[in-house]
């Protein structure tokens, strides 16, 4: 029985050809965005940060941008990839930085409630059979008060399009894991932090919103089940693809053509999914 994950569908409705590339036949590919790479070092250093806030209260922003950067010399290697023209490694070293240093002074002292998870994994089934299951990591769960959490999770990347967190899945998804997981859940609190500006986000998910969110996870997942043909599909997401060099839709055309347009939408790249800027750094 496979397991699905809000990325996998995302990677499924972005390209069915990625897809069946990263998840039926599991090719490989020694590439590695360096959007990518911002947003998984920036959530280790977060969670190091979480795991002791006695420490992290007396040390000060410059221990965990010290930490980013150490991990950063010894994550950087030949299959880092960079995609945008204007930007190098330089740039998205400073980006990690602001990140970090932004969040530390701004949530310090670090009391908004009771951390009871960091990276938290969680399975559930969509269905009460099971039949349709769901992975996902959740980067923070804390307890504010009885019955109440909050479910957080970073970006790194560009701040959201008017109405797009209204329409996320994946919070959602992980809103019902936690009201499985925990006893006497009376409200959860989606919040999502844009590290790079210094920016926070809260909403609430209605039951009934939350029902049609599993009904319809169940409808993308048994899409995926029932298709038999995977193509290509074409967007501004593809120069961040590690499948673009055997990819049939690229086959022939000049680099030229193979760059990403200037209104790229932003996907997490935490979870494989990309992560793109409005020009200079501001997942």
């Amino acid at each position: 029985m496979a397991v699905y994950s809000h990325s996998r569908i995302s990677s499924f409705e972005n390209c069915p050809l990625q897809y069946r590339y990263r998840y039926i036949d599991q090719i490989k590919r020694d590439v590695d965005g360096v959007e990518a790479l911002v947003g998984k070092v920036v959530h280790e250093v977060l969670q190091a940060l979480y795991s002791d806030l006695a420490r992290a209260r007396a040390a000060g922003a410059h221990e965990f941008v010290g930490m980013f950067n150490r991990l950063w010399r010894a994550k950087v290697g030949p299959t880092v990839r960079i995609v945008r023209e204007n930007m190098t490694l330089e740039d998205y070293r400073i980006l990690g930085e602001r990140c970090i240093r932004s969040f530390y002074d701004g949530q310090h002292p670090f009391e908004g409630g009771e951390v009871v998870g960091c990276e938290t994994r969680v399975e559930f089934g969509l269905d009460p059979e099971g039949r349709f299951r769901i992975l996902g990591f959740i980067d923070r769960i804390d307890r504010v008060a009885p019955g109440v959490y909050e479910i957080h999770d970073y970006k790194t990347g560009v701040l959201p399009r008017a109405g797009a967190l209204k329409a996320d899945r994946q919070l959602s998804l992980y809103e019902i894991a936690v009201r499985e997981q925990f006893e006497g859940v009376r409200e959860v609190r989606h919040v999502w932090h844009y590290l790079a500006h210094g920016k926070e986000f809260d909403q609430r998910r209605t039951p009934e919103e939350l029902g049609r969110i599993r009904l319809s996870t169940i409808r993308a997942i048994q899409n995926i089940e029932a298709t038999a043909e995977f193509p290509a599909r074409a967007s501004a997401l593809c120069s961040w693809c590690e499948y673009q060099e055997i990819c049939p839709e690229w086959a022939g055309k000049p680099t030229a053509s193979r760059k990403a347009l200037p209104d790229a939408p932003a996907c997490d790249a935490r979870s494989g999914q990309y992560l793109l800027f409005g020009g200079r750094p501001g997942r």
